[in-house]
C-alpha cells in the first residue's frame, strides 16, 4: 500500500523522481563504465539537469500550494509527516538562488573529476583549487539554511547528514572514543600477541576474486534482479529505486580482503533501501534517512557479520576450493587475520578498533573547513600530523593521505562523523539482536535471511519515519549509549590479542 496524496502532489513527486533517476543513473555510469574523456561534458549536462530540478522543486507557486495542502492532512499521519519533512527541506532550498545551486553542482562535479585525476597521479596540487572552490560554494549554499544563525555552520552541515546531531553531541561522542580507545590501543600494541596476517597481502588474481565474490553474493542472498555489482575507484551505493540498487567495489591484487568487506559494506546500504517499506518510495520518508543510520547498517554487515567466525565457517570450504593457498592456513587463523588490528593509513582498510580514530582525524579537520579557517596549502601536512598523533603512522604520498577519500570532492562536509556514530549504533543493535536470535548458528547454517528479516522487522521498515536514535531506543529499550560500542571493541580485541 502506498501513501495517499492529492493528485497534484503525486505528480510533483513523480517529476522529482524522474529527474533524480536520470541524475543518479548518470552518476553511476560516470564512475563505473563511462569513458573519462566524456566526463567534463557530462558534468555540464548534469548541472543543467540539477538546475531544472531545483527550479521545479522550489517553484514558489508549488510551495504555496504544498503549504496549504499540509494544513489539510490528518495530524500525526505519515502523509503529514512526509509533507512537513519536505517543507522543512524546502525552507532551506527555496532561499537559494538557482544560479548559486547550479554553480555548487558544477563545482561538485568538477571536484569529483579532478579528485580522480589527482589521486591517480598522486598530486594534491592538481585537486586543491577545485577543493577550495567547492568548499567555498558548499559554505555559501549552506548559509541559506534557516538553521544557520551566523556562528553554527558546522552544526548545520552535521544536522544535514544526521538529523539532530551537532558539534556538541559529536564532541561528547568522540570524547568517549578517545578516552576509552586511545589508551586501549596503546596497551594492545605493547602487550598483545603477534598475529601474522601476511597471507592476506599476497597477490591473488582479480578473476578469482570476482568468482569468489559471486559466492559471497549468493551467501548474502543478494537478489540479482534488484541489485547490481560494478567496479569503481572508491566504492559506493546508489539508490535508483526500491527495486534498483547499484553497489560497487574495487579489487586489489594484493588486498584480498578489501573487495569482500567493501562489497558486504555496500550491500548493507543496499539492503537497507531494499527493506524499507515500499509505501515510502519517492517520498522524504524514504530519502531522509540519516547518514549515520545508513552507516549503521553497512558497518553492521561489514563488521558484525562479515568479520565473524560464523560467516567464514559457512564460506571456508568454497574459499579453499577457489583459493587452495588458504587450506594450510586454517579457519581459526584466517579469522584472526581478518580481525587483526594494526594502525594504518587507509580508512577503508582500517580494522574495527582503529577505524573511529580515522574518523576523528577527519572530524577535527572539518571543523576548520566549516569555519573558514583551513589553510588548504597545509592540508596534507595537517592530515599527516594528525595521523602521527593518533595512530603513530605518517603518509608519505598524497594518495595514501589526504586524497584517499572521495567525500570532500562531493562536498560531503559533515558526513565523516556518521561512520563512527553509525558503527556505535550498530553495536547497540547487534547487542540486542544477539539476545533474541542465535546469530552465529544462523550464519554457520547459511540462513542469512534470519539476520536480514530481523533487520527488516526491527530497523529497516521504518525508513526515515524515525531517526536511528529513536529506532535504537525502541529496539534495545534504552537510549543510545556509546559505551556499548567501546565495550564491544575492547572485549573483542582483548580476547583476540590475549589481553587481561
Amino acid at each position: 500500500m502506498r501513501l495517499q496524496f492529492e493528485p497534484f502532489y503525486e505528480e510533483y513527486l513523480k517529476k522529482l523522481a524522474a529527474y533524480n533517476l536520470a541524475s543518479a543513473t548518470m552518476y553511476t555510469d560516470q564512475w563505473t563504465v563511462a569513458p573519462s574523456a566524456g566526463i567534463p561534458h557530462a558534468n555540464e549536462m548534469m548541472a543543467i539537469l540539477a538546475q531544472e530540478l531545483f527550479q521545479i522543486e522550489n517553484d514558489p507557486a508549488m510551495i504555496e500550494k504544498i503549504e496549504a495542502y499540509h494544513k489539510t492532512l490528518p495530524e500525526g499521519s505519515l502523509e503529514q509527516k512526509e509533507v512537513k519533512m519536505r517543507l522543512d527541506d524546502l525552507g532551506h532550498t527555496r532561499n537559494v538562488p538557482a544560479d548559486v545551486y547550479r554553480d555548487f553542482v558544477k563545482a561538485r562535479n568538477d571536484a569529483g573529476y579532478y579528485w580522480h585525476q589527482a589521486k591517480e597521479k598522486n598530486d594534491y596540487a592538481l585537486f586543491k583549487p577545485y577543493l577550495v572552490d567547492l568548499m567555498n560554494k558548499s559554505i555559501e549554499y549552506m548559509k541559506y539554511s534557516p538553521k544557520y544563525t551566523g556562528d553554527n555552520l558546522y552544526d548545520v552541515f552535521l544536522d544535514a547528514y544526521e538529523p539532530g546531531m551537532n558539534e556538541e553531541k559529536y564532541d561528547a561522542f568522540f570524547d568517549v572514543v578517545k578516552t576509552e580507545l586511545v589508551p586501549f590501543i596503546a596497551k594492545l600494541r605493547a602487550e598483545g600477541r603477534t598475529i601474522d596476517d601476511s597471507m592476506l597481502s599476497k597477490s591473488f588474481d582479480i578473476e578469482r576474486q570476482e568468482r569468489f565474490m559471486d559466492t559471497i553474493m549468493r551467501y548474502l542472498r543478494v537478489d540479482p534482479t534488484r541489485v547490481s555489482l560494478g567496479t569503481t575507484e572508491h566504492p559506493f551505493t546508489n539508490f535508483l529505486s526500491h527495486n534498483d540498487m547499484r553497489i560497487t567495489t574495487h579489487y586489489y591484487p594484493d588486498r584480498f580482503l578489501s573487495a569482500i568487506l567493501s562489497t558486504v559494506h555496500e550491500y548493507g546500504h543496499a539492503l537497507y533501501g531494499l527493506q524499507m517499506d515500499e509505501m515510502f518510495e519517492g517520498t522524504k520518508l524514504n530519502e531522509n534517512v540519516g547518514s549515520a543510520a545508513h552507516e549503521s547498517q553497512s558497518r553492521f554487515l561489514e563488521n558484525h557479520i562479515g568479520r565473524s567466525k560464523a560467516f567464514w565457517q559457512a564460506n571456508y570450504d568454497e574459499l579453499v576450493k577457489q583459493f587452495p593457498e588458504f587450506e594450510a592456513v586454517g579457519l581459526d587463523a584466517l579469522v584472526d587475520m581478518i580481525n587483526v588490528s594494526e594502525p594504518g593509513l587507509i580508512r577503508t582498510e582500517a580494522d574495527e578498533l582503529t577505524y573511529p580514530l580515522h574518523i576523528l582525524i577527519r572530524y577535527e579537520l572539518e571543523k576548520d573547513m566549516a569555519e573558514g579557517k583551513m589553510d588548504y596549502d597545509q592540508l596534507p601536512t595537517l592530515w599527516a600530523d594528525k595521523y602521527e598523533q593518533y595512530l603513530g603512522v605518517r603518509p608519505q604520498t598524497d594518495s595514501e593521505g589526504v586524497l584517499q577519500d572521495v567525500h570532500w570532492s562531493d562536498g560531503y562536509l559533515g558526513y565523516f562523523p556518521t561512520y563512527a556514530l553509525g558503527s556505535a549504533y550498530a553495536a547497540q543493535l547487534y547487542h540486542t539482536m544477539a539476545k533474541q536470535i542465535d546469530v552465529d548458528k544462523a550464519l554457520r547454517e547459511g540462513r542469512m535471511e534470519e539476520i536480514t528479516n530481523w533487520l527488516k522487522d526491527n530497523v529497516h521498515h521504518y525508513a526515515g519515519s524515525k531517526t536511528m536514535a529513536e529506532i535504537v531506543e525502541i529496539v534495545s529499550g534504552e537510549p543510545f549509549d556509546p559505551h556499548y560500542y567501546v565495550d564491544y571493541l575492547k572485549d573483542k580485541y582483548s580476547k583476540l590479542y590475549g589481553l587481561k
